[in-house]
């Protein structure tokens, strides 16, 4: 059941209207705004354009020599290092071809009256042929795609009335990847702000695509915001929760990686902050965007600082208190939560993960969560290198690399996975594989949603007291071996969480592991267990079972086999140590009760009655029924907890 509130989505308010850049197409550089424009952001951003004088960056070197002009000699190796990607012939190849078309889009416009005509031709005749051969980077649930979309735009504007092609690049770029491939799942699947990709990769390539559709508003009034306004307004919304609480030590926002990805600073982790900035100025004068307002920063890496030049919007209004601002946000369509206890640096922040499958950069994690104080508490296993490894493909992507639970099947197999079928693969214990393979649009994987289908958030309310989500995350497994397993977590405000799982296996002797992954080696002290990593701590005590086989291991190995990475680049802040917890006793039914609290905790007591079972925590107690639910009581205060999914005002 879910209770919906009519979402109320305020009117678009730019300051640069729709089609006001369209004096462009008439002369070089294009992609760079009317004739003026960046020298008056020169002007307004002294510091930041200073910056750009000594980047390497291609767009930046662009953004100077409109200023104030570059040396014939930089230009000229410029255009020659740009010639040198038409040596790679037409190709159709994942990522590269995109970036290769773009250095050079990029460097006729920028450089037009400095390339010889010869060699604009060489340019085009080069450019030209892909939009036959290119038909990698098209999936509505990928990263690249919007990727590509930014890519063509370029290309179109960049080329108008000189090439015969450009209007083609437009429309691939507007009609097909993003009218007809990217716009039906932010329709679909977008409430909440929510997209299909895993974290690390969708958060530079969300900016991606809010940036070619903002360059098509300016320059010819496309509005493919107003395609989807929920989804990019309730986007700001999502990015707020995204950010762990804690920044870096030079004030870059740091994030969970959430499937594929690394903890390691780069251009992406700035695109979040650019994409919530464009969009407060697009919805400017909204609450969303006087909220935003507050977490305004300035972009450090050189690429993402030469895209705040461009669209770094003024600030014109008040900030609205943060201390108002929602302490959680869910993207339901997509199976995701976020939480923290409030909005200082200090915030515990959770997530959690329940969702279908749409792109291979998803893990085997449905019913995972996180949590962060200071540092990565209940943390994710693995590092990303390579996507085809063994590595990858028998620990990263797997189900034990998660916080999650296994049922162990002697004879389950999986096959084909995404590495093609290049490594063997090993027995976790964990979630299934149903798929052939990733789909590239949503009405194929509508079609197929049967295979898709992993888990779903089934209760979800927030209170300024308390955060409830349960997930039922039974189809994500074999059903041979799992018929049930819901989790429900409640997360009391500001430090203490309550997890319960009921897990119903299809034999009674397939062996149950509840998994908690740690940074560095947690300590095991009859039933609490102990994680510290830097500042932050976790306490956990386990209620039930009362009875178990629990001990600590190290690395990334399990049922006798090793799967290292091939690099330790990442080694310095993997995550390598978990608990494994397993019920001694032989049983279709287990329930797994644990208290965890990220400050001092307080002794924890199990609760039973007729037809609950729960926790007492201090003046907490939370019970829960036979089904999904029970109820929540902090001091005088008591709450229903409901299979019921109830949105807040940005969900």
């Amino acid at each position: 059941m879910s209770r919906t509130p009519a979402p109320m989505i305020p009117p678009a308010a730019p300051r640069i209207s729709d089609g006001a850049w369209s004096s462009v197409l008439q002369s070089h550089p294009r992609l760079l705004g009317p004739e003026g424009f960046v020298k008056q952001r020169a002007e307004q951003y002294s510091a930041l354009y200073a910056d750009l004088k000594g980047s390497d960056q291609l767009l930046a070197r662009g953004i100077v020599h409109a200023t104030n002009g570059l040396d014939e000699e930089v230009i000229g190796s410029l255009i020659a290092k740009a010639l040198q990607n038409l040596d790679h012939g037409v190709t159709n190849l994942h990522q590269d071809t995109w970036v290769w078309l773009t250095n050079v889009a990029l460097t006729y416009d920028l450089f037009f009256d400095h390339i010889s005509p010869d060699d604009r031709k060489r340019m085009l005749e080069w450019i030209n042929p892909h939009l036959a051969t290119y038909t990698d980077d098209e999936h509505a649930f990928h990263n690249s795609t919007p990727s590509k979309m930014l890519c063509y735009l370029r290309i179109a504007y960049a080329t108008w009335g000189e090439n015969p092609m450009a209007k083609e690049f437009r429309d691939h770029a507007l009609l097909k990847l993003y009218q007809s491939h990217l716009l039906p799942v932010f329709q679909e699947l977008g409430d909440g702000g929510g997209w299909t990709e895993c974290g690390w990769y969708q958060r530079h390539s969300l900016w991606h695509c809010a940036e070619a559709l903002e360059l098509a508003r300016r320059i010819e009034g496309y509005d493919g915001f107003q395609m989807a306004p929920r989804f990019w307004y309730q986007r700001m919304a999502y990015e707020m929760h995204q950010p762990y609480p804690r920044p870096r030590p030079d004030g870059t926002e740091e994030f969970a990686v959430e499937g594929d990805g690394s903890d390691r600073y780069w251009s992406g982790d700035e695109s979040p902050h650019l994409l919530r900035d464009l969009l407060a100025e697009y919805f400017r004068g909204s609450d969303l965007s006087r909220y935003i307002a507050n977490r305004r920063r300035w972009a450090q890496h050189p690429a993402s600082r030469t895209a705040e030049f461009l669209y770094r919007p003024d600030q014109d209004h008040e900030p609205l208190p943060i201390e108002s601002f929602p302490l959680s946000h869910a993207a339901l369509a997509v199976g995701k939560v976020y939480a923290r206890s409030d909005w200082s640096p200090e915030a515990t922040w959770f997530r959690f993960e329940c969702g279908d499958y749409w792109c291979g950069h998803q893990h085997y994690e449905v019913g995972n969560f996180e949590i962060f104080r200071h540092e990565t508490l209940a943390a994710e296993s693995g590092e990303y290198y390579d996507y085809l490894s063994n590595h990858d493909v028998n620990w990263l992507i797997r189900t034990i690399a998660h916080n999650c639970i296994l049922v162990y099947q002697p004879d389950e197999q999986w096959t084909y996975m995404r590495d093609g079928g290049r490594n063997q693969y090993f027995n976790d214990g964990g979630q299934t594989k149903k798929w052939e393979w990733p789909v590239g649009t949503l009405a194929e994987w509508q079609s197929k949603q049967e295979q898709f289908t992993r888990g779903q958030i089934v209760g979800y309310q927030n209170q300024p007291q308390f955060l409830y989500v349960a997930g039922d995350c039974t189809p994500a497994y074999l059903p041979s071996k799992l018929s049930s397993w819901v989790r429900q977590i409640v997360f009391v405000r500001p430090e203490t969480f309550v997890v319960f799982d009921r897990v119903v296996s299809a034999k009674p002797d397939y062996q149950k592991t509840w998994l908690l992954h740690s940074r560095h080696e947690p300590k095991i002290e009859d039933g609490t267990y102990l994680v510290a990593n830097g500042k932050g701590h976790l306490v956990v005590q386990r209620l039930l079972p009362q009875q178990v086989y629990v001990h600590t291991v190290e690395g990334y190995t399990y049922g006798g086999h090793s799967f290292p990475p091939k690099s330790d680049r990442l080694a310095a802040t993997a995550c390598k140590w978990r608990i494994e917890e397993q019920p001694t006793t032989a049983s279709t039914e287990d329930l797994f009760l644990h208290v965890l609290a990220t400050g001092e905790a307080q002794p924890a007591s199990l609760v039973r009655t007729a037809a609950a079972v729960g926790v007492r925590v201090g003046d907490v107690e939370v019970l829960f029924g036979p089904k999904v639910g029970g109820t929540l009581v902090i001091g005088d205060a008591t709450f229903p907890l409901t299979a019921e999914v109830v949105r807040g005002k940005y969900e």
